[in-house]
């Protein structure tokens, strides 16, 4: 009987949260959630929430993050998720489970910064991502301008060949030059975008080589290069040591525990058998 309410709970509370689906799709720009017609009480608390969010660093992760989501789809997802935490809470509460309940309480917080943990992922993934392909991308500009070709060739030949967020980025970069977009501009919009440290400062480095004209372009592209393989290479080693140190403790805690009883142990029992009748 105690395995089964839990299971009616969760049943219910299943039930309550697809009954909040709407059954048509939102037209575009609007999210589904609580559109009960205009001014529903879902739709003005999804756009509160995104509003709020709106202030703070998320809006800057979900950019980065390139879900594809919008601030108000991210504020439907955490605000339908605490619903259904909370609804699966209550009915536990209804049906005499305070502990069960105060669980689905702290499930619901943790539903609600679900979404957002999710795009700090996302957007920290897409990042490390950018960070190891940049070095092979300076190299791979440097070596064709310094051939002569130009820059906006040789970012195109790279852009179609590479299958990453560097490479997307590139080619979204190329298509606002074509719409008449100021290179300069297109790349800053591009660094934005991705939030790169390394990346954002040869964009600035490479929008001053173009203001000068593009004779000392190679150069510059060369001088880049060396650098990002050099902190890659940096940061190997950091991760390097940093793993030697993680793997310290359960070489402490279960290898050498093991490693001493094996080379200790026969002395040992040879020596209580000393002691003994």
């Amino acid at each position: 009987m105690t395995t089964i309410i839990p299971l009616i709970a969760l049943l219910v509370a299943g039930a309550v949260f697809l009954l909040l689906l709407p059954l048509d799709g939102p037209p575009h720009g609007e999210t589904s959630w609580g559109r009960r017609g205009p001014g529903g009480i879902g739709r003005r608390l999804t756009d509160r929430l995104a509003d709020l969010m709106a202030s703070g660093r998320l809006e800057r992760e979900l950019a980065v993050s390139g879900l594809g989501l919008t601030l108000q789809e991210l504020a439907a997802r955490k605000l339908r998720l605490a619903g259904l935490a909370l609804a699966g809470a209550l009915l536990l509460a209804i049906l005499g489970q305070p502990t069960l309940a105060a669980l689905g309480l702290a499930g619901a917080v943790w539903a609600f910064r679900g979404p957002d943990m999710e795009v700090a992922r996302a957007a920290a993934a897409r990042r490390r991502a950018v960070q190891k392909d940049l070095p092979y991308f300076l190299f791979t500009l440097a070596v064709l301008t310094e051939s002569g070709m130009q820059l906006l060739p040789a970012l195109d030949h790279y852009a179609r060949g590479s299958r990453g967020p560097l490479g997307e980025a590139v080619r979204t970069a190329l298509a606002e030059i074509q719409m008449g977009q100021p290179p300069a501009l297109a790349f800053l919009d591009m660094a934005h975008r991705l939030d790169v440290r390394d990346l954002t400062r040869f964009v600035g480095a490479l929008a001053q080589t173009m203001e000068k004209g593009t004779e000392g372009l190679a150069a510059t592209l060369r001088m880049q290069a060396a650098e990002a393989w050099d902190r890659r290479r940096r940061l190997a080693q950091e991760a390097g040591a940093r793993a030697s140190v993680q793997l310290l403790v359960p070489l402490v805690l279960f290898v050498l525990p093991a490693v001493l009883a094996m080379a200790a142990g026969p002395a040992i029992y040879a020596f209580l058998t000393q002691l003994g009748p």
